[in-house]
């Protein structure tokens, strides 16, 4: 029998072991390895559950295996009409693994977490401390996720708030996240990611409901090939307000426990410098009803201001915005939110996401779509793009 983890993948499971051992003092005895719950939507990497096993029942009973894997998600992509035959994928593996090893090694540097994370007792680059590129992972036991749609409700929002104001508070009070360099590979992509997000765009806007894209796509990714580009330098530069913005807060990211509060936040793999809006716009467009977008929006900021005012007080920090530079900053947020709405949509449309037994659902696409045009809808008129 093979001790082998994965099948052809150089990990055994005597390294895992001996890697627990030295995270948590106690070596445990490796038992079964299995497929994640919920797998089929990880589009960037193969990910695996393992069984430890340990005399003491208090010590984790399982741990995840996660590797940077990507021909499923450059697929689903080409479908979309994202092109990227021509595209190297093993640089986009690289750098969205060693952006998620970055920020997994900054949080666990931490004496304290900023907010729900999992354990992390390896993130490891080519060449690093792993035989091959590998982050492993406590498993939340019991978790759950909240299907997209019908997507979260009132309650749940303000949770996912209240995470990313502990995310804003630390991001606001601390300098060492700001040394995480962005990957060059990924600077060096940023045009062809924008050109990408245009096509994706086009081929959604054939869809007669979602024609209003491509006015949105005409009117400002069209105009300059550096757009979104452009505007994440102002935040890298400091132009603007920054904090470490997740990149692809969606439901599948937040695992819940069984009161249904926040139990854990993963995928890293997009995580970088920008708007302290960005991840709540992302949420909103794609992860809640059209009618709890505009019912919750006003509530959801003042709460995001009124918990951020105090979580900064607590620290010793005045409040970094007032309540209007809020609102102004969530409304100049449109133009990158709309661009992931509008990715996110048709990368979704070619998956597994909007499927229903292995099968596109017409009923799963329609309320996504209903979403989507909704949300441009009001990027349009908000930012005056005609």
């Amino acid at each position: 029998m093979s001790d082998f983890l994965i099948e052809n993948i150089p990990l055994t499971k005597e390294w895992l072991a001996e890697l627990i051992e030295i995270k948590i003092g106690v070596k445990p005895k490796i038992g079964t390895v299995g497929i994640l719950e919920n797998s089929e939507l990880g589009f960037m990497s193969l990910l695996r559950k393992v069984r430890l096993h340990f005399d003491n029942d208090d010590l984790p009973k399982h741990v995840v295996l996660k590797i940077p894997q990507n021909t499923k998600g450059c697929s689903v992509v080409e479908n979309a009409g994202g092109g990227v035959k021509n595209v190297d994928h093993s640089v986009v593996e690289r750098f969205m693994h060693n952006t998620e090893c970055n920020y997994y090694k900054l949080f666990s540097s931490l004496s304290e977490k900023p907010l729900q994370i999992p354990t992390t007792y390896l993130a490891s680059k080519a060449g690093e401390k792993a035989p091959v590129p590998v982050i492993v992972l406590e498993m939340l036991e019991d978790c759950k996720l909240h299907d997209l749609i019908p997507g979260f409700n009132e309650d749940q929002l303000f949770k996912i708030v209240d995470e990313l104001v502990k995310l804003h508070i630390f991001s606001l009070t601390t300098e060492k996240w700001k040394e995480i360099v962005p990957d060059e590979s990924k600077l060096a992509m940023s045009g062809f990611l924008q050109c990408m997000v245009a096509d994706v765009g086009r081929k959604l806007a054939q869809n007669p409901e979602l024609g209003v894209i491509l006015s949105y796509v005409e009117n400002t990714l069209d105009t300059d090939p550096n757009y979104l580009q452009k505007m994440r330098d102002e935040y890298i530069n400091e132009e603007r307000p920054s904090v470490i913005c997740h990149g692809d807060l969606w439901a599948p990211q937040i695992l819940w426990d069984k009161e249904d509060n926040i139990a854990g936040i993963v995928d890293w793999q997009a995580t970088h410098r920008g708007s302290p809006m960005e991840d709540l716009h992302h949420i909103l467009s794609t992860c809640t009803s059209v009618q709890n977008r505009k019912t919750f929006t006003k509530p959801l900021l003042d709460h995001y201001y009124n918990k951020l005012k105090v979580g900064l007080k607590e620290k010793g920090f005045k409040t970094t915005w007032t309540r209007e530079e809020i609102d102004i900053e969530y409304n100049y947020s449109f133009i990158y939110g709309a661009s992931r709405t509008i990715f996110a949509n048709g990368f979704w449309a070619n998956s597994p996401v909007l499927q229903t037994d292995g099968k596109p659902d017409p009923e799963r696409i329609k309320e996504s779509f209903v979403r989507c045009k909704s949300y441009l809808e009001d990027t349009i008129r908000e930012l005056n793009i005609i």
